[in-house]
């Protein structure tokens, strides 16, 4: 069966706001492939995004983010759900804006942060939770976000709520 789209969808926000969750329930909408960069990159590393991040940094992580979004152009249509951090590079946000549409998932920082609060596999969330500086991260990527092709407020919304409004924002 072919699938509903013609370019990638990239699903971009921030930790929390549900881009895996939302992109297999988009793509089955859209009857085609989804695809989470960050597994990608778990898969071709050989070993966790903490573990990446422990012991390369964030800019290695970046890096192999930039270098997976670079191979797309050759790949069959998808729904991708992105890094979080992904959209701050220009070149990644160029990348983008070049093979596909970009969502952005927007939930208020009350919702992301009651997400997280259970969170244990994420490695800009620390065990002390510090939530300020998580929130400054937050704000700090708004803009980025923003400038998406279609933004979906999510907060008090199913995930299947979400992934129906994409698919009617991006229907002609």
């Amino acid at each position: 069966m072919q699938p509903k789209i013609k370019q990638h969808i990239f699903l971009t926000g921030f930790m929390g706001a549900g881009k895996s969750t939302v992109g297999k329930l988009l793509a089955d909408l859209l009857q085609c492939a989804f695809i989470d960069l960050d597994e990608m990159i778990v898969q071709r590393e050989g070993r966790s995004i903490a573990e990446i991040f422990s012991a390369n940094g964030e800019s290695y992580f970046r890096d192999c983010e930039t270098a997976i979004l670079m191979e797309l152009n050759c790949q069959p249509t998808a729904v991708y759900a992105t890094g979080g951090g992904l959209v701050v590079r220009d070149e990644n946000r160029a990348q983008m804006q070049q093979l596909g549409r970009i969502v952005y998932l927007k939930a208020g920082w009350p919702t992301l942060k009651g997400r997280l609060q259970s969170s244990v596999d994420r490695p800009l969330v620390t065990p002390t939770r510090d939530w300020v500086r998580l929130k400054d991260l937050w704000i700090s990527r708004q803009a980025f976000y923003e400038a998406a092709d279609l933004v979906i407020d999510t907060d008090g919304l199913t995930p299947l709520q979400v992934a129906q409004k994409i698919v009617s924002g991006l229907t002609p």
